[in-house]
């Protein structure tokens, strides 16, 4: 591995475990509710989880950039910026589910180098790193076989569809797979890397809700892009397609373009 690279997982790792104190700080507890301007909530969790990694970042790697959920971003033309969504799942994370995460990446000219899938409350941790073998809990994680989308799994949140191409190929793939459900967070893409299901669609995404997730998933031979099966970076406009294998994802593009 990169000798920088190695410098900066291990960080990442610090991030991981000063993001899972200051969540589950306020996990289950009484928490007041703001809603943003996209009507989305966001309580002093979210905030001050952000604020933690920002503070680790800005004392570490001052010339780095961040771009978080919460603040505004902090020198995004950088060449490497830490993409942050301190809590991923706030609605479950208000209701008291554990699905929620914290989700940290690191790109490099816009492209992924590391990502992390951080599952406090269950108490799990998907790593990924560019051309590594992806971990879970810090032991080899690897998607599934399944090649076939009529043996396939699918978890989406597709009920936040926006345009009418991707909503319509989701109730399609959702009548050829073997099962689907709705809803999730980041939980099902550690779900994904660990091989328990296959697919996962969702649109109008940001940055900071799906970079961390490239390495990991492609760290542990699945595949992810956008709609039209292009790669992911920090410009890419919402649409995120992650499936076990090259095979299966070619399969689902294909009918997402048809």
């Amino acid at each position: 591995m990169n000798n920088s690279y190695q410098e900066y997982l291990n960080f990442s790792h610090k991030l991981a475990d000063a993001a899972s104190e200051t969540s589950m700080q306020y996990f289950r507890t009484s928490l007041d509710i703001d809603n943003k301007s996209d009507d989305s909530p966001v309580t002093i969790a979210d905030k001050n989880t952000e604020l933690k990694i920002r503070s680790l970042v800005e004392k570490e790697y001052p010339n780095h950039g961040i771009l978080g959920e919460e603040f505004d971003s902090s020198n995004p033309d950088a060449d490497f910026v830490w993409v942050i969504d301190p809590i991923d799942g706030t609605r479950s994370y208000i209701a008291g589910h554990k699905d929620f995460g914290n989700l940290i990446s690191l790109t490099h000219n816009k492209k992924p180098i590391i990502g992390i899938i951080n599952c406090p409350a269950h108490n799990e941790r998907w790593v990924g790193v560019i051309n590594q073998q992806s971990t879970y809990n810090h032991e080899p994680a690897n998607t599934s076989e399944v090649k076939n989308i009529e043996d396939a799994y699918l978890f989406t949140s597709g009920l936040y569809f926006e345009e009418p191409q991707l909503r319509n190929a989701v109730d399609k793939i959702n009548k050829k797979v073997r099962y689907y459900r709705y809803g999730g967070d980041c939980y099902m893409y550690g779900m994904l890397t660990s091989g328990l299901i296959d697919i996962v669609i969702e649109d109008t995404l940001k940055a900071h809700d799906y970079m961390a997730l490239v390495n990991v998933i492609e760290g542990a031979g699945g595949q992810i892009s956008d709609k039209f099966g292009n790669a992911i970076s920090t410009d890419s406009q919402g649409s995120v397609v992650a499936s076990a294998n090259k095979e299966l994802h070619s399969k689902l593009i294909s009918i997402i373009n048809e």
